[in-house]
């Protein structure tokens, strides 16, 4: 835990580098113990060392930022130290204050403390996290305590977001506003959210409770299986987009990042995120940094490889946002949005009229992932390889597609048979 010693201020803070690796320490010239844990994916913790009772003891205070700014942070580990020299263990305090929390304050506490136990963790996949609970959980449950939630109570509110009973539509800000919708995805996803909430708060000691009231519903519900086109609805699909297209029915943004999608088996957040600076033309490949792809905090930089389809879309809308005498293009964003800053957004619903024209049912943005490895598959991709285009960070995410890998021998052996057949 050794690290460099300084007043911790805000300068401080915001200019200190992640490491390559690992974790760094900063410790604060002011109040001993008191320090900033830098991670290597650029996440700053504060926290205070203290001993009582002769035990040495950490105390996470929270997550650089708002509410915690280094005054903020360096007046709660004055506090800390001074329980500790009364005889009090804070943490054992906090864990006696928790075991009455509502559901409210639970959501409250694992959206703020939560990343910095989860160091690995994707801040896109925090605010979706944070999405889910507050505009769903929250409303339905917010009230409850968290201790005594019963597994009746915590089906019954998943059923309620199913049946769409949190759908509204919410103001973002001046001009803009959120669609949220319910639905069985919705609800599934928003029950594997609560349930990862309570096994945190459990496996931390926030909440005493015997089991999770959310994890027997999506023990029993659970992974959605993989779908994956034929080569004839692949072919239906891309007529489908273009028809739409044409038609004026989809926009040109959202055609060419379902595309793009269908070309790389790049995940959603991937794609419309994607800048300009991400793309390398000399090496014909997208290089993504490790905060953009969801196994980022074990594989780093992901890198993905460029069909000549590809390459010719990117060319094609880069010259299109390309102005006369400027070689730099209008926006960032290879996918921008429509109206103000940032990519675009609302891809599901042209994703779902393309569905719908080419006559697929129970089709997903991400099933467009799965058909992109059965395909490398089907032409004698091996799951290494395969797990590899994918950017997976272990041959298990790959194994759903081991039973595919077979079908190219069924093939083999078949025309094998019919030659020696009689």
């Amino acid at each position: 835990m050794a690290g460099a010693l300084e007043k911790i201020s805000k300068r401080v803070v915001d200019g200190a580098q992640p490491p390559t690796d690992g974790e760094v320490f900063v410790w604060d010239s002011l109040v001993k113990g008191f320090f900033v844990r830098i991670y290597a994916t650029g996440r700053k913790v504060y926290g205070v060392k203290f001993r009582v009772k002769g035990r040495q003891r950490i105390h996470t205070i929270g997550v650089h930022g708002s509410p915690w700014t280094p005054e903020e942070a360096r007046s709660a580990a004055i506090e800390v130290l001074r329980q500790a020299k009364a005889g009090e263990d804070p943490n054992a305090l906090k864990r006696e204050t928790r075991f009455s929390l509502t559901v409210a304050d639970l959501i409250k506490l694992y959206l703020s403390e939560g990343p910095a136990t989860k160091p690995t963790k994707r801040a896109i996949s925090w605010t979706t996290d944070a999405s889910n609970l507050n505009r769903h959980i929250l409303p339905l449950i917010g009230k409850k305590d968290a201790g005594e939630l019963t597994k009746a109570e915590a089906m019954r509110a998943l059923a309620d977001i199913e049946a769409g009973k949190t759908a509204k539509v919410e103001k973002t800000s001046l001009r803009g506003r959120a669609r949220i919708t319910g639905g069985a995805g919705i609800a599934k996803r928003t029950g594997a959210i609560a349930a990862a909430m309570y096994s945190w708060a459990m496996e931390h000691n926030h909440l005493s409770r015997p089991e999770n009231p959310f994890a027997k519903r999506n023990q029993e519900s659970g992974r959605v299986l993989a779908r994956f086109m034929t080569t004839a609805e692949m072919r239906t699909f891309h007529t489908a987009i273009s028809t739409l297209q044409s038609a004026g029915a989809i926009s040109e943004t959202f055609a060419d990042a379902i595309l793009l999608l269908m070309l790389t088996g790049a995940r959603k957040t991937e794609i419309l995120g994607l800048r300009w600076d991400e793309w390398n033309p000399g090496r014909n490949m997208l290089i993504l940094p490790p905060e953009r792809t969801k196994a980022g905090g074990k594989t780093g930089e992901r890198r993905i490889l460029l069909a000549p389809d590809a390459t010719a879309l990117l060319e094609r809308r880069r010259m299109q946002q390309v102005t006369a005498g400027n070689s730099t293009p209008k926006s960032e964003y290879v996918f921008p949005s429509a109206k103000g800053d940032g990519h675009a957004v609302g891809l599901r619903r042209a994703f779902k009229k393309v569905c719908d024209e080419a006559g697929l049912r129970d089709f997903r943005i991400h099933d467009l992932r799965h058909s992109f490895a059965s395909f490398a598959i089907a032409d004698g991709a091996s799951l290494f390889l395969t797990g590899k285009l994918l950017g997976h960070s272990s041959t298990r995410s790959t194994e759903r597609y081991a039973h595919l890998a077979d079908d190219p021998l069924v093939e083999a052996v078949a025309r094998i048979g019919a030659r020696l057949g009689s």
